[in-house]
């Protein structure tokens, strides 16, 4: 809840938002042909950003077929009809403008007032603002910028509305980076701005990851006698709730009280869609459900998808069932339907009333909310991370029965569910017929392998393709592909005229992380490469960097393998860490970005990531917390920062998830404190939640390293006694327990008998030597994790030059 607003803004909404970037404040008065052509050579750019999409780990293949062949079209690419709507000479001209010196703009006008076919787009108001229009729309969007100069700089005297419906064409095709230059362009032009365009100023900066500028924008309402709306407050606590600052939209909504706009039913309704970030919070869900029959339809919509969204990220189905059940019509009759108000039929013919799995008494259930394609997203997403696939495929069935048309983000969904699940085909099916080409759609095909394409499960008439299908296909392309399967993506953004995004980045970057282990450094320098054009460091990005870093921090300091734990116990055994001593790969200072880096550290590459952040006022989140939990415990064997972390991230307003709670157990465990671990495990029912098969795990390591194998079977033992079924870590750590005091035949008659509990054992290992059977055991249960075998020079010098290539396509997108 938001602390200490007082009674009426602790909970409070905002407005919907999106990820954001690096931005230059633009100066653009243009004044004759002179002050044109000086403002053309500083068109201001910010880098841009969308939201995340789901990551996931694919193992290392050790063979990588060649790429079919996919037709390239020209860079940047232009939509179907592109130069049919306008006369091929206006597009070359604009071209023209982008990169002509002052000389060159003096002909170049000279030449546009000459021709008539060129003067009636560019002199004549409506005409300039329809183009630029178009224009943003395309995959070249800083033309519409180049129009409106162009056009100010002949004559056409612009309105602000002229540049609302420009701005409103750049933010549906996500062109965030585009809007402040355009927006300090309307003031110039116009000589005076409006609400309306700060306000989009603003959620461009929020999309763009901009937090720093929230805070000082408030200042330009003021230094243009503007009044502020309602919405500019709004957005303002949206974009604070997401970067984790609940401070400043505290003070944001005590402002908005202050300008005369106290916190209503859509203010409640806006916080709880952007809490997620901060957790799972039962008094912001119940002044959001209070506010349900003060909104309209839509906004009920996002509601429960927010709230149901929360329940899931916990892993509470019940809690989730109940929400979704609002969502279902009452069941009068087998035939009754209740119809949409925009048209679509929601069906409730033999079906349950939860899509998932629960249902509510007739006489609990409350009005009709319709569930939308964003509910089955969330819905088909939470499956995915629970690899329960036979259950997406009624909960498919269930979204066409009741009429709800799908989406990109349903299809990015099930993309990820057929890439999960082994069906290639379906996954490229659905892929292959969003393409615009034929040729593509062949290309993408072979890709895979895939020869005929079966019958796809929903109809996808009418959705464009968008880079979140794109992202979702990336991580199995790479895991078949490498390397070559990231410059096929690529080369389909361009062709379909597609920007990467922030998520691009992400998914690319666990690639090389978890599957071709590059170090740390190497990972910072890609990074820098793939967002320095368009995209903006996000926090995310951060974390997958520290990530990576910390797995070789506790390498260094506690090793890995059986050997390690055993070398403790037995006088014959030795371990040699094969990273340097006395090296410190973190510090505490790594995991705050908003904190002040006084100290310089060895490891410049992570530093400099961190000032990026920094200077863009982002925050850490809670995995960021995780790690920085993780972190304090190899460093402090006491635990004490560590405990001092957790309460300075409660003090923030974060709610502790099981990351947390279980990276503070891995820390007792590993300092030996196994009764400060249990009481830490039991603490989490108190946070809303039960212990999994982590968390029993880190204990059951926990005794194996103390040299108690009794203890760690007892476990096992209560975990399977509370109905937590065994996976491959658990079993895993259970017989490392027994080996590390070397009761070798207990170790080999534990993995034996316990093997088929969670998958079929091969027979041809019954009589493999207890070395062997330990790795194929492990590997089997997460092939993601496998570790590469050390590459020759050769083979390093054609990665390097394939990585190359994949950076050198991503600039050209």
């Amino acid at each position: 809840m938001l602390r200490g607003v007082g009674r009426h803004a602790k909970q409070a909404l905002l407005v919907p938002g999106k990820r954001h970037e690096h931005i230059h404040p633009s100066s653009c008065a243009l004044s004759g042909l002179h002050a044109l052509a000086l403002a053309k050579h500083h068109t201001p750019h910010i880098s841009q950003g969308t939201p995340l999409a789901h990551v996931y780990q694919v193992p290392c293949p050790d063979t990588r077929p060649s790429l079919p062949l996919i037709s390239r079209a020209p860079h940047p690419r232009s939509p179907a009809g592109y130069r049919g709507q306008f006369p091929s000479g206006v597009i070359d001209t604009i071209d023209a403008f982008s990169c002509a010196s002052k000389e060159e703009i003096v002909v170049l006008v000279s030449d546009i007032n000459a021709s008539f076919k060129l003067r009636r787009y560019f002199r004549q108001r409506e005409s300039a603002r329809r183009l630029a229009q178009f224009l943003a729309s395309t995959s070249r969007p800083s033309r519409a910028h180049s129009v409106m100069t162009l056009a100010h700089a002949l004559g056409c005297r612009f309105k602000p509305n002229h540049f609302e419906t420009v701005l409103h064409q750049l933010s549906l095709k996500e062109y965030w980076s585009s809007i402040p230059p355009l927006v300090s362009l309307a003031r110039d032009q116009c000589g005076k701005t409006t609400a309306r365009l700060l306000n989009w100023k603003i959620r461009a900066f929020i999309e763009c990851h901009r937090f720093g500028h929230l805070n000082h924008v408030i200042e330009e309402f003021a230094r243009d006698n503007v009044q502020p709306t309602r919405r500019t407050f709004h957005l303002l606590v949206s974009g604070h709730l997401r970067n984790q600052d609940l401070d400043s939209a505290k003070r944001f909504l005590q402002l908005m009280e202050k300008a005369g706009f106290p916190l209503d039913a859509s203010t409640h309704a806006l916080i709880v869609t952007a809490y997620r970030s901060l957790g799972l919070d039962p008094q912001v869900h119940a002044r959001a459900l209070e506010a349900l029959p003060h909104v309209d339809v839509r906004t009920s919509t996002r509601v429960l998808n927010s709230i149901i969204q929360h329940f899931l990220d916990v892993g509470d189905e019940c809690s989730a069932a109940k929400h979704i059940n609002r969502m279902i019509a009452p069941v009068t009759s087998r035939r009754e339907t209740a119809h949409h108000p925009g048209g679509t039929t929601i069906g409730v013919v033999g079906a349950r009333s939860s899509l998932i799995h629960s249902s509510l008494p007739s006489s609990e259930r409350t009005p009709v909310i319709h569930p939308d394609a964003a509910t089955f997203t969330i819905l088909i997403n939470y499956l995915n991370s629970r690899r329960q696939f036979h259950r997406i495929h009624k909960l498919v069935n269930r979204m066409v029965e009741i009429g709800v048309k799908p989406d990109a983000g349903v299809v990015a969904a099930l993309i990820r569910t057929y890439c999960l699940s082994g069906r290639d085909d379906m996954a490229m099916s659905l892929l292959a017929a969003m393409l615009d080409s034929d040729a593509d759609a062949r290309s993408v095909l072979a890709l895979l392998h895939v020869k005929d394409m079966p019958q796809l499960p929903i109809d996808i008439k009418g959705i464009g393709l968008t880079v979140h299908v794109l992202n979702a296909a990336l991580p199995r392309v790479m895991e078949v592909r490498g390397l070559s399967g990231a410059r096929f993506i690529m080369r389909i953004m361009r062709s379909e005229g597609i920007q990467s995004n922030a998520a691009t980045i992400e998914v690319f970057l666990n690639y090389l992380a978890r599957m071709e282990h590059i170090e740390t450094c190497r990972l910072t320098q890609v990074l820098r490469s793939t967002s320095r054009k368009v995209h903006g460091l996000t926090i995310r990005h951060l974390n997958i960097i520290l990530r990576s870093a910390l797995r070789r921090e506790k390498h260094r300091v506690h090793g890995s393998g059986w050997d390690t734990t055993a070398a403790k116990f037995s006088p014959t055994r030795r371990y040699t860490s094969a990273f340097p001593e006395n090296r410190n790969i973190l510090t505490s200072e790594n995991f705050d970005p908003s904190g002040s880096l006084r100290h310089p550290h060895d490891d410049s590459c992570i530093r400099s990531t961190i000032l990026a952040l920094s200077r863009k006022g982002i925050k850490s989140d809670r995995a960021t917390f995780a790690m920085w939990l993780r972190h304090e415990g190899i460093a402090d064997p006491t635990l004490g920062t560590a405990t001092s972390v957790f309460r300075h991230m409660i003090d923030k307003g974060m709610h502790p998830n099981r990351y947390h709670f279980t990276s503070l157990m891995d820390g007792f465990t590993r300092a030996g404190n196994m009764e400060a671990a249990e009481q830490v495990m039991r603490s989490t029912k108190a946070a809303g939640f039960e212990p999994d098969v982590v968390m029993w795990t880190v204990l059951i390591s926990g005794y194996g390293r103390k040299g108690e194998p009794g203890l760690a079977m007892r476990a096992f033992r209560t975990m399977v006694a509370a109905g937590i079924p065994p996976d491959v870590p658990a079993i895993d750590a259970l017989a490392h327990a027994y080996f590390a005091v070397g009761a070798y035949s207990v170790a080999r008659k534990v993995l034996l008998e316990l093997w088929p509990r969670v998958k079929p054992f091969p027979s041809e290992f019954k009589d493999a030597p207890l070395k062997q059977l330990a790795r194929t055991f492990r590997r089997s249960g997460n092939a993601g994790a496998t570790r590469r075998e050390s590459l020759t020079l050769q083979e390093q010098r054609s990665f390097n030059r394939k990585l190359r290539q994949v950076l050198q396509e991503w600039k050209e997108i």
